[in-house]
């Protein structure tokens, strides 16, 4: 009986201990690993134990902090002086003497500028938001002109009503009107409404060309002045620039009435132009919201787990009613799950950037920032729905047939059947669904990527894994992405376990 016992726990932890170590292996130490990245600055290319060394750093910061005679003996023998004596080389390494060497120059209190260690420096700085502007959501504000600028000669009528006219009282809108004609799609410029037009009427009034000429730098002195008046609103500044001007305090030569009327007259309509900068500053501003990068992963997540168990139900429900050609959809439905991310991703890229244009005359599609999430979701809904059907399908087809019957026997419509039994019957399967849309959709990277092609900061389309792959890659802040990849781990932990606990709950209680 001993010896019984004996064998079985001899056959347990045979069985358990390769288990064992290969999860200590292959998801242990690389988690505690991980963790202890995140604890550093790591650029992600700077090792711990540098292939190249000044000489002062390896000679008196290194060897001269060292103790025992064993260490600077072992670093002596893997670095060698190169010939001039300003550096010294590391010889390669196997990952004993790699670590080894590591060791002994953490005992000398080095470390590298780009690999040192930080503490909970990076986690602090992603909580408190420190790290980027387009990581947590934000309002904003956009200026799309600055009163210093030129005037644009076309403005593109779309949002430009919201964003600008919308804003304006009936003066306003004058003064826009005399400057900007409807031109269709867009309000163009008037060829007199610049500023070069009237400083002309300055620059060619006679007495500039005459033999008692104004020197030219007063009239360009001037013509800045007015500048600067009108960009501040000062209809005194501007008139008491023109009062001297055309008085010749400054210039010392008197206009004639018709040259003080062609002065006051660019002057105004300088004024007038600045008046307009001032409006187009003032009020041509966008409100709006960014999601971030947290945001739109939240976005992504709830709409294409939604979107995606959504469909995968109703198409179950359509294949188990027992329909002609249930066979055929069936592969039909379950083909885009065969397909890779990538390909899926670049198969409706090409169509939203070539079919879709040429059949609805809308350009813009995967490039305009309001539509490309909602394109994405749309992607990640057909390409994942399939799967999911066959799981619903199989939860449907394991119901009890004489449950059913029995139920229909007993007067049950059709919704009643649903609710009563179907539903309940088919939580093993909603929750196992959940569960792998919460995981996936919060990991997605792939097909994200593919479709923005690197401009998914531009479209406000960067989940939280992307974002870690520019920080790690891109950025080279290989310390901080793996915290941000930490952070990851411990919320797709928290939902998911949350969310089956609350699903099991349900089971047990139906």
């Amino acid at each position: 009986m001993v010896e019984s016992r004996f064998r079985r726990y001899c056959y347990f932890f045979a069985f358990l201990i390769p288990c064992l170590v290969l999860y200590t292996v292959f998801f242990i130490y690389p988690f505690l690993n991980g963790f202890y990245i995140s604890l550093t600055n790591w650029d992600g290319l700077t090792p711990r134990a540098p292939i190249v060394l000044d000489a002062t750093t390896f000679e008196n910061q290194i060897l001269g902090n060292l103790k025992k005679q064993s260490d600077k003996d072992f670093l002596l023998s893997i670095y060698t002086r190169n010939d001039d004596g300003s550096s010294w080389n590391r010889l390669s390494l196997s990952g004993s003497e790699r670590r080894k060497a590591e060791s002994i120059m953490a005992k000398a209190g080095y470390e590298p500028d780009a690999n040192r260690f930080v503490g909970l420096r990076n986690y602090r700085d992603i909580l408190s938001g420190k790290i980027s502007e387009t990581f947590y959501p934000r309002a904003y504000s956009k200026n799309f002109y600055t009163r210093t600028s030129d005037l644009p000669q076309q403005i593109d009528k779309k949002d430009f009503d919201r964003d600008f006219l919308s804003k304006l009282n009936q003066d306003e809108r004058a003064i826009f009107d005399r400057s900007y004609s409807d031109a269709g799609a867009t309000f163009t410029l008037s060829d007199d409404a610049s500023e070069f037009a009237y400083e002309d009427l300055v620059w060619l009034i006679p007495e500039i060309e005459t033999d008692a000429a104004i020197d030219p730098d007063l009239v360009t002195t001037f013509i800045d002045t007015l500048r600067a008046a009108t960009l501040d609103g000062s209809q005194g500044a501007l008139d008491s620039a023109v009062g001297s001007f055309v008085a010749g305090s400054e210039t010392g030569v008197a206009l004639s009435p018709e040259s003080a009327d062609a002065v006051r007259k660019g002057a105004e309509g300088i004024y007038s132009l600045g008046t307009l900068k001032n409006l187009l500053s003032d009020k041509w501003v966008a409100r709006g919201f960014d999601l971030g990068v947290i945001g739109f992963t939240v976005f992504f997540a709830v709409f294409s787990v939604i979107g995606i168990n959504l469909l995968a139900f109703l198409l179950a429900l359509a294949l188990d009613s027992g329909i002609k050609g249930q066979k055929a959809l069936r592969s039909v439905f379950f083909l885009p799950n065969v397909l890779s991310m990538i390909i899926v991703a670049l198969i409706w890229k090409m169509l939203f950037f070539q079919l879709f244009p040429k059949l609805t005359g809308i350009d813009q599609w995967l490039s305009d920032p309001a539509k490309t999430p909602w394109l994405i979701v749309l992607v990640a809904v057909w390409q994942g729905a399939g799967y999911y059907m066959i799981v619903y399908l199989a939860g449907l087809q394991n119901i009890p047939t004489d449950v059913v019957e029995a139920a229909k026997i007993d007067g049950a419509g059709s919704w009643q059947r649903f609710k009563s039994i179907t539903l309940p019957l088919l939580l093993p399967a909603v929750t196992i669904s959940l569960f792998l849309t919460i995981a996936n959709a919060l990991k997605n990277f792939d097909m994200i990527y593919a479709m923005t092609s690197g401009s998914a900061y531009t479209f406000g389309t960067v989940p939280v894994v992307l974002d870690i792959f520019f920080d790690a890659f891109a950025r080279k802040q290989a310390g901080l992405a793996t915290a941000k990849a930490m952070l990851l781990f411990v919320l797709i932990f928290a939902i998911t376990s949350i969310q089956l606990y609350v699903m099991k709950k349900r089971e047990v209680e139906q």
